[in-house]
């Protein structure tokens, strides 16, 4: 008898355990992740943004089964997309994985050409003068039939009578040399190429390695046009005091304010917010303003400070100071790296494009 009841107690046992709910378990990629609180405002039961992930009143992290109230994911990935409801863009579109340095190839037309040359070789140089973006020199060599753009690395001009005469020292690929070109009125009268640290012009001793002929600006409808490769330059990487990211690139050539994008969020998940303005004082101080939360409009300042103050041996020295984030769901400060990472290894990134 005792036996049967024992027996009984058992299968009653295993079937309650059966028929119980086994505690939930979640990796980091099934919690709400964000940048902000602004970020959270879509999610129920969110009531901060905590250390990259939406939290409930008593700070618990917020799944994303339990974000949609009914059992099914959110539009965020915690894995690979963007922070809050809507991938963390501030209201711009929908977010990928990327990598924030992939250069981007640059299509390139010509401006005033300054001038037309060709080497004893067969090699053409030609200088040209663009003011789209901003007013640039550059440097184009021929490499069979194609002119490919130089790294220009330093420009001068000087005023003669009737004309100008210009230096422009390039990256030739196997060395810096400098590009003399003299104008006189709107005619190329000589060009040649001397040391990137020459002093003299044409017609001075030494300061030419090499004479040009110049030739016809028609000369170069023969040949194709390429650009510096599209490269990306990381402008400040910063770590937030609650533990989130920010990194702010630009193209590395032929860039303006207006080409900084701003990415921001927990290590996992930096995600690109949309850049509203950006503004630089005389003294290096830079602030960027951009979008965060589902609703445009709801912005944050990024605030960089640049700090001068005078050295030991009298001079000055300048280093970055603390930075301040403040704006719609958040009042934080930052710290940049310096110097500033060449490289961005640690960090998993979305984009906007």
């Amino acid at each position: 008898m005792l036996r049967n009841i024992l027996s009984s107690l058992a299968v009653g046992l295993l079937v309650a355990a059966c028929n119980s709910p086994s505690p939930a378990t979640s990796s980091s990629s099934h919690w709400v992740t964000c940048g902000v609180v602004g970020d959270c405002s879509a999610v129920p039961n969110a009531a901060a943004c905590k250390t990259g992930y939406c939290v409930d009143g008593d700070g618990n992290r917020i799944r994303q089964s339990d974000s949609t109230g009914s059992g099914g994911a959110t539009g965020t990935d915690g894995g690979t997309g963007g922070a809050g409801a809507n991938g963390g863009t501030g209201g711009a579109g929908a977010s990928s994985a990327c990598d924030p340095l992939t250069p981007h190839p640059l299509s390139v037309t010509l401006g005033t050409i300054l001038g037309v040359g060709k080497d004893p070789g067969g090699t053409t140089y030609l200088a040209d003068e663009v003011t789209t973006p901003s007013t640039t020199d550059r440097v184009f060599v021929s490499e069979g039939s194609t002119l490919t753009r130089k790294r220009v690395s330093g420009t001068g001009s000087s005023g003669v009578s009737g004309g100008t005469d210009y230096t422009f020292s390039f990256d030739s690929g196997t060395g810096e040399e400098a590009l003399l070109i003299s104008r006189r009125g709107s005619m190329t009268t000589a060009m040649g190429l001397g040391p990137a640290n020459g002093k003299g012009f044409i017609g001075d001793p030494g300061a030419v390695t090499t004479m040009l002929t110049v030739e016809d600006p028609s000369t170069i409808s023969r040949f194709t046009l390429k650009n510096l490769p599209g490269d990306v330059a990381i402008e400040y990487v910063a770590d937030v005091d609650d533990g989130s990211v920010i990194v702010v690139t630009h193209p590395a050539d032929d860039y303006t304010y207006t080409d900084f994008r701003l990415f921001w969020g927990p290590a996992g998940v930096v995600a690109e917010r949309k850049v509203d303005d950006v503004t630089r004082t005389r003294s290096g101080d830079t602030d960027i303003v951009f979008e965060v939360g589902p609703a445009l409009g709801d912005t944050v300042t990024a605030h960089f400070t640049y700090i001068l103050e005078p050295s030991a041996d009298g001079g000055i020295i300048n280093h970055a100071g603390p930075g301040t984030l403040m704006g719609k769901g958040v009042d934080t400060s930052f710290t940049e790296r310096r110097p500033v990472p060449t490289t961005l290894i640690g960090l998993s990134f979305t984009c906007l494009r």
